[in-house]
């Protein structure tokens, strides 16, 4: 009987020490892993509205208070803009640019179709000088695949050319822009100290 009582007390806690083992490759499993900035691209209206980590370097940070940060990623045609939220801190720590980041946040996208580009070219009819004029800096047109057009005219053009031809192809009459709606970040794997809020 004591035999007995022993295998019994060895077999509950081999049992036991199993079911752990599995819970934590379980919580592995769980754990998210950052995705890539091509990932991002290529399934942007999959992941819309979904919190994600996505992982890429840093070739730009907005001069005006760094509340932008634009990531590429292995096809660096391909640059993903990543906004700064409130919730970690309002904009990203100038020390980023030129590192790797890891941004958590929500993927987002704005759309331009024929409205936004009347509304655009609204405000710059009414700006008052060329300093008001609206210029996109060439990191922001090049995230919108506008890189090397360097007038205004010549941007609402290709937005247009671009639509007429999405509608063609796809029956959408906008284009998308993905971006990361940013909740925090890590720069090469060290959390920035607003994230933690």
């Amino acid at each position: 009987m004591k035999i007995k009582s022993i295998f019994i007390a060895l077999a509950a806690a081999a049992a036991f020490a199993f079911a752990s083992c599995g819970t934590k490759e379980a919580d592995k499993a769980a754990e998210p892993s950052a995705i890539s900035v091509d990932s991002v691209f290529a399934g942007g209206d999959k992941l819309l509205g979904d919190t994600v980590e996505v992982k890429g370097y840093c070739s730009h940070l907005c001069a005006h208070g760094g509340t932008k940060a634009f990531l590429v990623g292995a096809d660096s045609a391909l640059v993903l803009r990543c906004q700064a939220t409130a919730e970690m801190g309002g904009a990203f720590a100038p020390d980023t640019k030129g590192r790797e980041l890891t941004v958590r946040g929500i993927v987002r996208e704005t759309r331009i179709g024929e409205e936004e580009v009347v509304a655009m070219e609204a405000r710059q009819a009414a700006s008052d000088s060329a300093a008001q004029a609206h210029q996109a800096c060439d990191t922001e047109k090049k995230a919108q695949g506008q890189e090397g057009i360097d007038t205004f005219a010549d941007r609402m053009a290709d937005y247009r050319a671009k639509i007429a031809a999405r509608q063609e192809a796809e029956g959408k009459a906008y284009l998308s822009f993905y971006y990361i709606e940013a909740l925090g970040y890590t720069v090469d794997g060290a959390e920035n100290a607003e994230s933690d809020k």
